[in-house]
This record gives C-alpha cells, sequence and structure tokens, in this order.
C-alpha cells in the first residue's frame, strides 16, 4: 500500500510539474558571453585594423606557444597562401618534413601523419563505430593526413593589434621544451578513459 501511495504522489507532482503554463525563460543570444558588448554584430573591440606581419617565410622568428601543445602561431606573412584547399596547400610546399631543414621551416608533426578515426561498419543500414566508447584509436600513416590539409582552422598568421581587453591568461607549461615544440602525439589519449 505504501509504495502505491508514494507512486500516485509522484505522478500528481509530476503532472502537476508538466501543466505548468509558465514559459521557460532563455538566455539571450547577446548574454551568452562574460562581455557587456553585443556578440552578434560586425562591430569590433580593436581600435585600429590589425598589422599583420609582413616578413617572408624563412625569415621570420616562431613565437612560443600560447600553451602547452598549442598549434605553432603562423610567425610569416601568408598572402597567396589562402585559400588553403586539399588539392593546393601551400603550407606543405615548406613544412613537410623533408623539406622543411631546406627552408628553415618547422616541420609537420608525426600527428600530421596519424588517423584518430576509429573503423566505422555497416550493418544492416546501422552504422557501429569498432571502438571501445572514449577510446582513441590511433593508425600511423605513411603519408600526410589529409583530413588536416586546412592549416588556419588551428595555426593563425600574428598580428599587432591594441585592443582594451587585459589578458590575465598564464600559461603553465608541465615542461619547458612544450614552449616551442610539441609532445602531442604521446599525450593525444591523455585524459581519455
Amino acid at each position: 500500500m505504501n509504495k502505491q501511495l508514494i507512486f500516485a504522489v509522484f505522478l500528481l507532482l509530476l503532472l502537476t510539474a508538466c501543466s505548468n503554463n509558465k514559459k521557460q525563460e532563455y538566455i539571450a543570444d547577446a548574454d551568452i558571453d562574460m562581455s557587456d558588448e553585443y556578440l552578434l554584430t560586425d562591430e569590433s573591440v580593436l581600435t585600429e585594423m590589425p598589422e599583420y606581419t609582413k616578413v617572408r617565410s624563412g625569415e621570420s622568428e616562431t613565437y612560443q606557444r600560447s600553451f602547452e601543445n598549442a598549434p605553432p602561431l603562423i610567425p610569416h606573412r601568408v598572402g597567396g597562401f589562402l585559400p588553403i584547399k586539399v588539392e593546393d596547400n601551400k603550407c606543405l610546399r615548406c613544412h613537410m618534413p623533408d623539406k622543411a631543414p631546406e627552408f628553415d621551416a618547422t616541420p609537420l608533426p608525426k600527428t600530421h601523419f596519424t588517423s584518430y578515426r576509429p573503423v566505422v561498419s555497416e550493418v544492416n543500414g546501422i552504422y557501429r563505430v569498432d571502438a571501445e566508447e572514449g577510446k582513441v584509436v590511433e593508425k600511423d600513416l605513411d603519408h600526410f593526413n589529409g583530413a588536416m590539409f586546412n592549416c588556419s582552422q588551428c595555426h593563425v598568421p600574428q598580428a599587432e593589434v591594441t585592443v582594451e581587453i587585459p589578458n590575465t591568461f598564464d600559461p603553465d607549461y608541465r615542461k619547458s621544451s612544450t614552449k616551442n615544440s610539441s609532445d602531442l602525439k604521446g599525450k593525444m589519449g591523455e585524459g581519455v578513459r
């Protein structure tokens, strides 16, 4: 009898909650950020247009990474390189590991020659991933991974800018060597169960 009474009370509470006609309040898109500025405009917080570097590739100095295993910043001009396409990626001309020493360029890391996509199989119209949930599936390739063709998705050219926003971020590197290089290939599964 007690179980039936508890169930009835629970059902009554559930029906009361579902029948509440009060409109759910939503957060406006403009209020999602911590900034007081309206986010969905073309207005910029920059006081002047950025001045991108005019230093040619091969003549530039590399920048310290923004945080451990961050993609390196592009220290040279990129005019004529963009848009980067699968069939026309000018970055690979100098940054492929066999060419990089010749151009004094940073060679692409091993992660760019690795596939992290698990095998997908189809059985009776149902697609399944052949990997344990949360497991990083790593397959070394003998060629550049075409999924990494869009360099500017992760790597950005540097510019001199004036912004009235203070930056209090302080990167914490576990090894001082990762300020200017990456050990991401060995850390790729870190934190994944």
